[in-house]
């Protein structure tokens, strides 16, 4: 294909492809409970107080996470104002950095087909897709992680000029010290040390500037934790250090997620549709017969190994932890597509590969059925819709398949562009809002708002809190989730507003030990949330009443 002599034409049609996805329609959907908010309420705390150094939440210093991430939110808010598209605009740009990257990181390893299919393959990712359209610091360590990873290849393959692409690798790794912590360097050293060791390139070592890159590293990363110390002490080593870096690893903080093969099953979904593709990519490294390219492979490998393993280990789990290992699941199945473009595959793969593009088309209708009946179950105002986007996408995705087996290389590639921001759309614009309602705090935060009186006191359980705290630019939102707290706030002689579950609501009447014993009144239900109070609204309109004689 000529398409590929042309990288302007690729790192083009790349950006606009990534940005296509990644920026349709991103601030139509509400932030989303807890993790978005979070990353939004901190950064709206900190640019209110002027405050750039300590992250604040709930009107308190909290020391979770590094403030880079926080930086990026607080520009979006300054450019444009505090609302969704602004919260997530920052991972969005680093969503279409790290499509860029991978392309540049594949064709510095292998070859520019390589590259772009890589590019393709990590932008239609799941995994990928969602974080580049949220407000979460995983997409910018990753791109981080990345870039760091692309510059220290760049050096070592260089023929002049490698000092300066050092440093870039090791400023790179700094900024990703300061986006998450120390897991922002122990890793890429991890991987790299270890691919070293398998591929006894010792020599590479020797070249490395160790002294000028660990200083410039250090100048990056160190002065904030070294004036965080100044500020806050001992409590900022034991909080941060201690309690969200040693403590969560050894200790799991969400007891449903401690399984060691927690992570199996996540990067299957979130390397879909390609994570079929993925052993032809692996079983590609071990035939290759040019020893750079097979190096190459080793070390994508031991990049996907090395943090797969570490965060299987880790007693705390998330999806988003392993999110740094799918550029390189991205590079291994791009390398298999770049040689299915440029050479084509024997009589017998050519066999196989029909049955992985059949499994592959399946396993995409099979997914687009599971979201269907999902979305049906938890979201019914959106069924419709997903059914008409689920056929439409599969319908693209079977035209996509039979132009490749028909070796109509450009009618495919356009398919698969076409399907995925055809995708976008009614994701955007009608299927994610709608959900919304049911997974944001804010519907329920700008109807209590109408309801409460100044002076009024409000409290919400601890996953809507910082939702709910976000949209109503409030700071004192007690947490109520424990039963003895909700039952003091609402036994209060002032009227008071709670944000909860609709189940927790009826479990505060029919609890064994302590049921609640005074009548609440229940003034809107949004999704599984309900705004209750503690005495009868003024107005005398709620919705129901309930009491522990009448809990239901």
């Amino acid at each position: 294909m000529k398409f590929f002599e042309k990288e302007r034409l690729l790192i083009a049609t790349l950006i606009l492809f990534s940005a296509s996805l990644f920026f349709i329609g991103l601030g139509a959907m509400s932030l989303t409970d807890p993790d978005e908010v979070f990353y939004a309420e901190t950064a709206k705390e900190m640019l209110n107080r002027h405050q750039m150094l300590t992250p604040y939440i709930f009107g308190e210093p909290q020391f979770e996470k590094p403030p880079l991430y926080y930086w990026l939110v607080i520009l979006g808010f300054k450019v444009f104002g505090i609302n969704e598209f602004a919260a997530r605009v920052a991972s969005a740009i680093f969503g279409i950095l790290g499509v860029v990257s991978v392309y540049f990181l594949g064709k510095i390893l292998m070859d520019r087909k390589t590259g772009f299919c890589a590019g393709i393959t990590l932008a239609t990712s799941i995994e990928y897709l969602v974080l580049s359209r949220a407000c979460v610091t995983d997409i910018v360590l990753g791109v981080f992680i990345l870039c760091a990873f692309l510059f220290f290849f760049h050096g070592y393959l260089a023929g002049s000029g490698k000092t300066r692409y050092y440093l870039l690798s090791s400023l790179f790794l700094g900024l990703s010290v300061l986006t998450k912590g120390p897991v922002g360097v122990f890793l890429p050293f991890v991987i790299i040390g270890i691919y070293v060791i398998l591929t006894r390139e010792i020599k590479l070592l020797k070249e490395v500037p160790f002294i000028r890159g660990t200083l410039l590293f250090l100048v990056v990363s160190l002065p904030w934790y070294l004036l965080m110390y100044k500020a806050h002490g001992r409590k900022f080593i034991d909080v941060f250090f201690g309690f969200h870096n040693v403590i969560r690893f050894l200790e799991p903080e969400h007891k449903w997620g401690d399984v060691f093969y927690y992570y199996f099953p996540n990067v299957i979904v979130g390397f879909f549709p390609w994570i079929m593709f993925l052993p032809l990519g692996i079983w590609q490294v071990f035939r290759e017969e040019n020893r750079r390219f097979r190096k190459a492979g080793i070390f994508l490998i031991t990049w996907f190994l090395v943090i797969f393993t570490f965060f299987s280990f880790s007693r705390t789990k998330l999806p988003t932890y392993i999110f740094p290992l799918y550029p390189a699941l991205a590079l291994l199945t791009g390398r298999f597509w770049g040689i299915f473009l440029d050479k084509g595959l024997t009589q017998k793969m050519e066999r196989a590969m029909k049955g992985f593009l059949g499994i592959f088309l399946i396993s995409i209708a099979g997914g687009m059925i599971g979201l269907s009946v999902i979305t049906a179950k938890r979201y019914p105002p959106v069924t419709g819709v997903s059914v008409i986007t689920g056929i439409i996408f599969v319908s693209l995705m079977t035209f996509f398949i039979t132009a490749l087996l028909k070796r109509r290389y450009t009618a495919s590639l356009i398919a698969l562009l076409l399907s995925f921001i055809i995708l976008v759309f009614p994701l955007s614009y009608v299927i994610l809002p709608e959900i919304a309602k049911y997974e944001s705090s804010k519907e329920v935060s700008a109807k209590v708002l109408t309801f409460m009186e100044p002076g009024e006191r409000l409290g919400a359980e601890t996953q809507y809190r910082r939702g709910v705290a976000f949209y109503t630019n409030r700071e004192d939102i007690l947490d109520v989730h424990r039963h003895h707290i909700i039952t003091t706030f609402l036994n209060g002689k002032e009227r008071v507003w709670c944000i909860i579950k609709d189940k927790n609501h009826i479990q505060l009447y029919t609890d064994e030990k302590h049921p609640y014993d005074k009548p609440t009144y229940v003034v809107y239900k949004s999704g599984k949330k309900v705004i209750i109070t503690n005495k009868a609204p003024k107005s005398g309109e709620f919705l129901k009443v309930r009491t522990k004689d009448a809990p239901f």
